[in-house]
């Protein structure tokens, strides 16, 4: 697949792993916007590199409809839409008096919104000869983590989802790829720490899916993913118990 000269949307790309993504693909030289709901970290983001920027809270159906037609008015078509957006929270589900919130806020952007975007550009995305979609779930898409019951949830739901689109889109010319982080350097995973599980850098894992892209490997699993993925085949039930033991005695 060729990564260059395409009109590029990432969701969540003011910072961690959707800014390593906007950064890279402009590096490669492609125009990309990046969206986020913070008006004033993302235009700053956005600045530092050499991006466009659209203030959009994908949850918001509104706010999703006038940010595809900006990048219509402006290009006409999209190329490469990368759902990047999330939140991760970590919670005790019994005790936790946030957790209705927790929940409703986690599968909403998590699981319902890059699936509703994704069906609002799709009209977009036919405009282009080659379009691809990217949906970032996580390593937990293979083995649920204990203290992160609804965001596991929700990535096991995005992974199923790419699996289903990716055959059902074959037929529209449009490629749907799934990168898999492992437990990333990021402010979102800033004190998760499971022993025996490396933090990778978000280059890391732009190196693994754009070489993932680049070869047209569909599912991509980067770092320690592809051991959660091996052993969920292998031995599901002890990786869960070895991670919670990992995370509860660190």
């Amino acid at each position: 697949m060729n990564l260059s000269g395409n009109v590029i949307l990432v969701t969540g790309g003011g910072s961690g792993i959707g800014a390593a993504i906007a950064t890279r693909f402009k590096a490669m030289g492609n125009p990309v916007i990046i969206c986020g709901r913070n008006k004033i970290k993302l235009q700053a983001a956005a600045e530092n590199m050499g991006v466009n920027h659209i203030v959009c809270d994908v949850s918001d159906e509104q706010q999703v409809k006038a940010m595809l037609e900006q990048i219509n008015q402006i290009y006409g078509h999209l190329d490469i839409l990368v759902n990047c957006a999330g939140v991760m929270h970590t919670y005790d589900f019994f005790s936790d008096p946030d957790t209705a919130s927790r929940i409703q806020t986690e599968i909403e952007i998590n699981a319902i919104a890059p699936l509703k975007l994704t069906y609002a550009a799709l009209p977009l995305l036919q405009q282009s000869s080659h379009p691809a979609i990217v949906f970032v779930s996580s390593g937990l898409a293979y083995i649920p983590f204990f203290a992160t019951p609804a965001y596991s949830g929700s990535k096991a739901l995005i992974h199923h989802s790419a699996q289903a689109l990716r055959q059902q889109f074959k037929k529209h010319g449009i490629r749907v790829f799934e990168l898999l982080p492992p437990i990333t350097d990021t402010p979102m995973a800033e004190g998760v720490d499971v022993k025996g599980f490396k933090k990778s850098s978000p280059e890391e894992v732009v190196d693994a899916l754009i070489d993932g892209m680049l070869k047209e490997k569909f599912e991509i699993a980067a770092g320690a993913s592809r051991q959660l993925r091996f052993m969920s085949r292998l031995a599901p039930g002890f990786l869960f118990k070895q991670m919670t033991q990992a995370f509860e005695g660190k």
